[in-house]
């Protein structure tokens, strides 16, 4: 199993920026590489199951949402097998305050299985995907 894990101290309180990034169909409207997403289901919001999908670059990417904790500010979601080489994919994205600065520690995390030969390559799509939103939060949120 593989893990990417990504993580920035964002300068806003951590209310501020999970009202931003907390639902799981707004992720196009803050990342900047991503577009915004159409529902691939019936099920609306936050809803357990529910389906986001990106398309972008001639690729479509399918993203379930597996867990959403409203008051631990995280949620975690999955896509198929095979899409970008990883198998099991799970990735959770969180917000934690950081009190005594009056700011927030952001966090991406990604688990898969990848097989050799696309280790590296995958690793650094993931790697860069997050890196990137992280930064855009930042950027967002800075002084």
């Amino acid at each position: 199993m593989a893990e990417t894990k990504v993580s920035t101290v964002v300068e806003a309180p951590a209310e501020r920026v999970w009202e931003l990034i907390g639902s799981f169909h707004g992720l196009g409207g803050w990342h900047p590489d991503l577009p915004e997403s159409s529902r691939g289901n019936e099920l609306t919001g936050n809803a357990i199951g529910a389906v986001r999908v990106f398309e972008f670059d001639g690729t479509v990417l399918r993203e379930t949402l597996l867990g959403y904790d409203e008051d631990a500010r995280s949620y975690t979601y999955s896509f198929p097998d095979g899409t970008f080489h990883l198998d099991g994919y799970r990735a959770t994205l969180r917000v934690t305050p950081v009190t005594e600065l009056g700011a927030c520690f952001v966090e991406w995390n990604a688990a898969y299985d990848v097989e050799a030969a696309h280790r590296k390559e995958s690793g650094d799509l993931v790697r860069g995907v997050f890196a990137s939103g992280l930064a855009a939060l930042r950027e967002r949120f800075a002084g």
